[in-house]
């Protein structure tokens, strides 16, 4: 009685038989075998069978949603900051919601980078995650970084990171017919 084994390595024989045969091959009828050039075949892995198909982008009302959902979090987070830095808090109070606010920014553009914007939007988002995001988050951490409420203050004033241009995002969210980004 053959092992489980050995009954799977002759299916797995078997497989790549018919596999190779279906590369050097191709029926243009019932029995006419015509040869394909190699190059032209391939292979499908188990993994592009089981890959999502690609997922539309929105229309400019579905992102509209999609983008205030998503920034709902982020715009918290440096409402939190700004309060802070109006009405005056502790260090470690204000240590904690500028790092709060740098990972809900990351977070926040993990999943705005996952989502395929419309056409008028998509070029003004890449360039905002390109380079606006990152020096945000850069500033936030200088901040963190800085070890008092007045180092936090002369890191934000004199890191070019920290200096506050919103143009991308207004522009994202004009098309959008959102209101401007928080102050």
């Amino acid at each position: 009685m053959p092992t489980r084994d050995s009954t799977a390595i002759k299916r797995a024989a078997v497989m790549v038989a018919g596999v190779a045969c279906l590369l050097a091959t191709a029926c243009s009828g019932a029995a006419s075998p015509t040869a394909v050039p190699l190059q032209v075949v391939t292979p499908v892995t188990s993994a592009a069978r089981s890959a999502p198909a690609a997922t539309p982008r929105l229309t400019l009302a579905q992102a509209r949603t999609e983008y205030s959902k998503l920034s709902a979090p982020f715009n918290a987070a440096v409402a939190t900051v700004n309060q802070d830095a109006r009405n005056g808090t502790t260090w470690g109070k204000f240590k904690a919601d500028v790092l709060g606010a740098a990972a809900a920014n990351e977070t926040w553009a993990g999943k705005v980078r996952a989502v395929h914007w419309p056409v008028q939007v998509q070029r003004f988002v890449d360039a905002m995650l390109k380079t606006e995001v990152p020096a945000e988050i850069q500033c936030y951490n200088a901040m963190a970084a800085a070890g008092s409420l007045q180092g936090a203050a002369a890191a934000f004033s004199g890191d070019s990171a920290c200096r506050d241009n919103t143009a991308t995002a207004d522009k994202i969210r004009s098309i959008l017919r959102l209101p401007p980004t928080i102050s």
